[in-house]
């Protein structure tokens, strides 16, 4: 970890602390498996600072994109990375709020040791991304009940000539 990339929870102040600069997603190695081809960057920009309630916020922008493998289609596409998180450092488990008091607009983090920023902004990509990738516009197709790719027939269109028969 190098220092210059790591934020100290304990010398997290009024003073914002502000990390930016883009990261390769090849150096990122717990997205590997999510990724059709990891040769892209993302811009990050990380700022940790005491808010007025003097919590210890840490503000992760991240804007970018990756490649994806399709589930329908098995192609590669592009999928954008738009990502503004704000997560509150807490000291121990104790200080966390109870779950039905907590803001959908922030989450909280236990940390009392140093922060990699390259680790926040691989989380962050990381949750990011979608469960189950498909390319844009095949969602539309499937729904439409139009065959997925030209020329191939669907499998129930025999079904459906059988069930037509004259008996």
């Amino acid at each position: 970890m190098a220092d210059a990339l790591v934020i100290h929870p304990d010398r997290i102040s009024d003073k914002p602390q502000v990390f930016e600069g883009s990261a390769r997603l090849d150096d990122l190695p717990r997205l590997e498996e999510s990724l059709a081809n990891a040769d892209c960057e993302v811009r990050y920009k990380v700022t940790a600072r005491l808010d007025p309630q003097r919590r210890k916020v840490v503000t992760c922008i991240i804007e970018g994109f990756v490649f994806l493998t399709c589930q329908t289609t098995l192609e590669a596409f592009r999928h954008a990375i738009s990502i503004d998180d704000r997560l509150v450092i807490v000291d121990d488990e104790s200080r966390l709020p109870p779950i039905e008091e907590e803001s959908d607009a922030e989450d909280y983090l236990v940390a009392d040791a140093p922060l990699d920023v390259l680790d926040l902004v691989e989380d962050a990509v990381l949750l990011a991304l979608p469960m189950v990738p498909r390319k844009p516009g095949e969602r539309e197709i499937k729904a439409a009940g139009k065959p997925m790719q030209e020329g191939k027939d669907s499998p129930f269109a025999a079904l459906a000539s059988l069930k037509k028969r004259p008996k």
